[in-house]
């Protein structure tokens, strides 16, 4: 189960060649490959198998991967202390049978190695998202951010991986108040960049160019 996603990730991960100082060409990969790798693990071992309907998701676009899992952080780990903290409450026999398990610092350290931005994390009702970014700014895919205030640019990062989010869901993640979401959602909407798909409840959001 997780050799065959591994291997397919590893095929659309694109390398960047240039001439080394040496004279000689040098091809880097896009993201270290343990980082990629340690998110893709880490969801299969830490995913809540009793939650039924839907499945681990892998999400690859032109300057990001994005991994979704079910469950909640598990035992004592927290978005705060996660680095710090190790705990394999569910599948601790995965963990020692694969020997697979990452160590989350050390995907950080590659990241940061690599001069790319620091693994993303987010918690959003019953699914953990992990996110890395290549460093590419893609014109069509990314916003101009000297347009907006700052709870306007969280909102829309969290609506780029999210698109499902809702209002009072935005307002637990960024901790502001709701009339305070709602005034910068609008102003979003007014700009251009951000359009409502669908119904209040069944609806997404997207993110515009």
């Amino acid at each position: 189960m997780v050799k065959k996603p591994l291997t397919f990730v590893g095929d659309q991960i694109k390398g960047h060649t240039y001439l080394g100082k040496d004279g000689k060409c040098v091809t880097t990969s896009e993201y270290p490959e343990f980082a990629w790798k340690e998110i893709i693990v880490n969801a299969v071992a830490h995913r809540d198998y009793s939650i039924k309907g839907t499945n681990i998701q892998i999400k690859m676009f032109d300057d990001w991967i994005a991994v979704e899992s079910l469950g909640d952080l598990p035992g004592i780990v927290r978005l705060d202390n996660m680095r710090k903290v190790h705990f394999s409450r569910r599948s601790p026999h995965f963990c020692m049978s694969m020997t697979m398990c990452r160590n989350l610092a050390k995907g950080y350290m590659e990241m940061e190695k690599a001069g790319l931005p620091a693994p993303e994390y987010r918690y959003n009702a019953f699914m953990l998202n992990a996110t890395i970014r290549n460093g590419i700014n893609v014109a069509d895919n990314v916003v101009d951010t000297k347009r907006f205030s700052a709870t306007e640019q969280a909102i829309l990062d969290h609506l780029k991986i999210l698109p499902e989010l809702s209002a009072k869901e935005l307002v637990a993640l960024l901790h502001k108040t709701a009339r305070t979401v709602q005034r910068n959602m609008n102003s979003l909407k007014e700009k251009g960049v951000l359009r409502r798909e669908g119904t209040d409840r069944k609806g997404r959001w997207v993110v515009l160019k």
